[in-house]
């Protein structure tokens, strides 16, 4: 059995996964939440150091589940299954039908992300795709209420460090490990693997694809 490891954004999803979030977003935050996010977006850019890089995609996270706080986790679930439905259109297809064919192999697969935990799940269970997930951690308290705090966001070599753990957790130890991603900051994840492909690449990561001689898959343009 080998493990395959797939990246959410840009690979098994075509499209930024914010794009969905800020369209959900108009819905059910007020003109007083949405200035408090852009609020400590601003405030997350400025007190960053000279030169220090800024991702803006954290900030966004945070900001904008800092409006969260307060909803329990049925809201939250109603929110995610309202995004996964935003975003059919994205979703790789193709690639989804190649996980398929690894869990009719006996393959176990693990969609690795800096997404939402909770939001995989429900794209998993909307999509009907048996997998495991391992994303960025959404905190409730003990009565199920968002406390809007996230995890440390699973990007770069922590995808590495979690896999690892899920791997120790599940004691699935031997097997082939594959990774399916499509940026550089996935490179930590393709040279831990044994099979690194990669999907719809950045320039970044083709070059070094190409110097290392990963797999490319491309998608039919037939897709939605």
């Amino acid at each position: 059995m080998s493990i395959i490891t797939v990246d959410f954004d840009g690979t098994l999803y075509q499209q930024n996964s914010i794009t969905p979030m800020l369209k959900a977003g108009n819905t059910i935050f007020t003109i007083k939440q949405w200035f408090y996010i852009i609020r400590d977006i601003a405030k997350g850019v400025a007190g960053k150091k000279t030169g220090e890089k800024i991702d803006a995609r954290v900030l966004f996270l945070e900001s904008f589940f800092r409006q969260m706080k307060g909803r329990s986790e049925e809201e939250i679930y109603d929110l995610f299954v309202s995004l996964v439905k935003r975003g059919q259109g994205g979703i790789n297809f193709d690639l989804v039908a190649r996980l398929t064919k690894h869990l009719e192999d006996g393959d176990q697969v693990v969609i690795l992300s800096g997404a939402l935990q909770p939001f995989l799940e429900v794209f998993v269970q909307q999509l009907d795709i048996r997998a495991d997930v391992i994303g960025t951690l959404l905190f409730f308290d003990e009565n199920g209420i968002c406390t809007g705090e996230i995890g440390k966001i699973n990007h770069g070599v922590e995808k590495v460090n979690r896999l690892k753990l899920w791997i120790k957790a599940n004691k699935v130890y031997g097997g082939e490990i594959w990774a399916y991603a499509d940026s550089e900051s996935d490179i930590p994840l393709l040279e831990f693997a044994d099979k690194a492909i990669i999907v719809q690449p950045s320039n970044e990561l083709k070059k070094v694809a190409e110097a290392k001689g990963w797999v490319t898959f491309i998608p039919s343009k037939e897709q939605g």
